[in-house]
């Protein structure tokens, strides 16, 4: 609470400080996300459009280096036109989803143009995964507790004081580690603020990398020294 110019604490108890770690890895598969989708005036038209350029993309995926795929059911909606401030129906849209995972990366530009070329004109998203999801993220919360503790001993440290017993620990969710900053960069304009106490080994420039963050709020007894 703020007392004029003076800042005192409500509650003391201890030491609490915030800890966190974000560690970026390069992926080891993706997966595209695609469409077929044709337009038609009539629904029985669009459907047969469809299924034929689903059949073109299956023959070409099993002939690709991709480690699995499939397709979606078939849907279909009425598609409409403004014109003239009215809405008009101008046909039906026949739609069949595509996803691709593959594990060789080199080859995604190889399968998205395909993909394209097979008669899929739609592609949605290309996402990138680690298999070592949750060995990452145990690794990610180790180091934000041992940036939490490292923080609190400087700051025990520079009181006079020592640090006791973990008295409270509570989970915090990584996205804030990504904020916007409204600062200005060299060029102008907003920047982003890392916040997370990262090992900068663990940093990766490859802009597919996966970012895997943890965040921790632990509050240490005092003790003396």
């Amino acid at each position: 609470m703020f007392f004029g110019n003076s800042l005192t604490v409500e509650h003391p108890f201890g030491v609490s400080v915030f800890g966190s770690a974000l560690l970026r890895v390069p992926p080891d598969s993706a997966t595209i996300r695609a469409a077929i989708a044709c337009l038609d005036e009539k629904p029985g038209e669009a459907f047969a459009k469809a299924k034929k350029g689903a059949q073109a993309v299956s023959a070409f995926l099993r002939k690709a280096p991709v480690k699995e795929s499939g397709l979606s059911r078939i849907s279909l909606r009425q598609e409409y036109r403004f014109a003239n401030n009215e809405r008009r129906p101008i046909g039906y849209v026949a739609r069949i989803g595509v996803n691709v995972i593959l594990s060789q990366l080199d080859h995604i530009e190889e399968i998205v143009s395909g993909l394209i070329d097979a008669g899929a004109n739609e592609v949605t998203a290309i996402e990138f995964h680690t298999a070592r999801l949750k060995e990452l993220r145990a690794r990610a919360r180790q180091l934000a507790t041992q940036a939490a503790r490292e923080k609190a001993e400087i700051y025990a440290d520079a009181a006079k004081v020592s640090v006791g017993e973990v008295l409270h620990i509570q989970d915090v969710n990584p996205t804030i580690l990504r904020q916007p900053f409204h600062g200005e960069a060299t060029r102008g304009g907003p920047v982003q603020q890392e916040l997370a106490d990262s090992e900068p080994e663990q940093n990766s420039l490859d802009p597919s990398a996966i970012e895997v963050g943890a965040a921790v709020m632990i509050a240490y007894r005092i003790a003396s020294k």
